[in-house]
């Protein structure tokens, strides 16, 4: 599904207005049915107690709706305005109006005296924040920012409508405070505050509201979210005749004398991901330790310099496996030494076969960023905010803060597929395509767990997918086995090894919800 601004979204609500020929009214009246239905996934309606918690615009128009239609559902509802009704206009007005002519309690409050007399009367089991919508910016003040925190401090479950008040829709940040939703419903389409941190931390569970405007004519586009629907068009095609040949070779190019095991992990996920042969090429003095790791691996022991790193020679020890490769790795572990950076130099001119490029290669690139135009092959870079601000002289506060554009600017300028690492995930195309991972707990934040995830792309690609694909699939199911070793372990204890050991589950895991589809 798409991921809209608040732009692109108050676009799309005035073609279906003006062009489609949907009154206002009726969005509204869909957008708050919808609601309930959402409320009705958590509790059985009749007798629940809800506190309505309505602003001025067409948010608060929207828990208007919600009111009248939670009484039709045989609940208790009151409603507490924050403003009086002349200041009401439009479409909000008029559901005020409508839910006037019902037997629902209507408070109007200026003060949060009101608000805490119902709750310390009515005792709510949910609150309806209908307050701000997506297009607030700037600091909640007077009753709005005290409501917020009344809402906050309540026991009741909370419900936002569009977004947690307080929370801009662009890009998920806030100032001074927000509401912290137990649950989101948000209409049409997610917004980008939805995903971006800190917004996706406050929104719950969300949920997206058909409004009755028609997702053939709005749904294409990118940003978009990666969902299971998308994996399952992406899995490769096992044919059962096929041998090691058919499902590919990588070719891994990493390690150095205290970083053997980040060339350990990319290798053997890119075995588990799929690929049908991996050669890891590694300085030949960590050869032995990882002959005792890899039991399933070929190595190639490349030339070294005195401090154990790749050295500029060890072109000649692979360049018959550049061109036999499907994919190419370089990167985890091989640190910035000079004579390494020599070597990756003339890799970059000899490759061309997709090659992804990882960590340390993006750092030795950060030196020379015009190597990168040196390069005949499709190359992805796998960078964490860090990497590419050293690469683009950034800062990574400014690409967590703008992380969807920069990497879709990046991915044009840098004429590759891009992963900016981090929460969310992004993955940009050359072309302008992006798109927001969904899977993925705050475990990944741990050393290694990168080699993991660059060895689980180059298994899809050795697959015959595109980089694009690839790179989409890899990161979806990276976090896939984040999410499910929680079964067994938690956010604190998660390694790099767990993700290797829980990727057959990963795999498991979809390939039973597709045929359950």
């Amino acid at each position: 599904m798409r991921v809209v601004t608040n732009a692109e979204m108050k676009k799309i609500d005035d073609w279906a207005i003006r062009k489609m020929g949907i009154p206002g009214p009726v969005l509204m009246e869909n957008a708050g049915r919808g609601c309930v239905e959402v409320l009705e996934k958590y509790f059985d309606l009749p007798n629940l107690k809800v506190l309505v918690i309505c602003g001025k615009g067409n948010n608060g128009g929207d828990g208007f709706v919600i009111a009248r239609h939670l009484l039709n559902r045989r609940a208790f509802v009151k409603i507490v305005l924050l403003g009086q009704e002349k200041e009401l206009k439009g479409d909000a007005q008029l559901n005020f109006r409508f839910l006037k002519s019902t037997d629902c309690e209507v408070n109007s409050a200026t003060g949060i005296a009101e608000l805490r007399r119902i709750h310390r009367t009515f005792h709510p089991d949910v609150i309806i924040d209908a307050v701000f919508g997506t297009g607030f910016s700037g600091s909640p003040e007077g009753i709005y920012d005290r409501a917020i925190d009344f809402i906050n401090d309540s026991d009741a479950f909370i419900l936002a409508i569009d977004i947690p008040s307080g929370i801009n829709g662009n890009d998920g940040q806030f100032k001074k405070t927000c509401v912290i939703a137990d649950a989101t419903a948000t209409m049409c389409l997610p917004k980008r505050g939805h995903y971006l941190f800190p917004g996706r931390a406050f929104c719950g569970d969300l949920h997206v509201v058909d409004i009755g405007i028609p997702y053939s004519s709005i749904d294409e586009g990118f940003p978009r979210i990666v969902d299971f629907e998308d994996m399952f068009t992406l899995m490769p095609f096992r044919p059962p005749d096929g041998n090691k040949g058919t499902f590919g070779n990588v070719l891994v190019i990493a390690g150095a004398r205290g970083f053997s095991g980040a060339a350990a992990m990319a290798a053997h996920s890119a075995l588990k991901s799929g690929a049908g042969l991996v050669r890891l090429a590694s300085p030949r003095g960590i050869i032995g330790s990882l002959e005792a790791k890899l039991l399933e691996v070929i190595k190639i022991p490349l030339a070294q310099t005195e401090d154990e790193t790749i050295s500029p020679a060890a072109i000649e020890d692979i360049k018959d496996f550049l061109k036999t490769s499907t994919a190419i790795v370089v990167g985890p572990g091989i640190t910035t030494h000079p004579g390494t950076a020599e070597f990756l130099e003339v890799l970059l001119t000899e490759v061309n076969v997709p090659c992804i490029i990882d960590a340390d290669a993006i750092n030795i690139l950060a030196q020379n960023p015009d190597l990168m135009r040196k390069t005949r092959a499709p190359v992805l870079m796998t960078p964490h905010p860090g990497e590419l601000a050293r690469l683009i002289r950034s800062s990574p506060h400014l690409i967590n803060q703008k992380r969807i554009d920069i990497a879709v600017d990046y991915a044009k300028k840098f004429n590759c597929v891009l992963v900016l690492k981090g929460a969310p995930t992004v993955i940009a195309g050359p072309d302008g395509k992006a798109y927001l991972n969904t899977t993925g707990n705050s475990g990944l934040a741990s050393a290694g767990s990168g080699d993991v995830l660059v060895g689980m792309i180059s298994g899809f690609v050795a697959q015959k997918q595109s980089l694009l694909n690839a790179a989409v699939a890899g990161v979806f199911m990276h976090g896939l086995a984040a999410d499910l070793a929680m079964e067994e372990s938690n956010e604190y204890s998660l390694t790099a090894a767990d993700l290797i050991k829980y990727t057959p589950r990963a795999f498991n895991y979809l390939l039973r919800r597709e045929f359950e589809q």
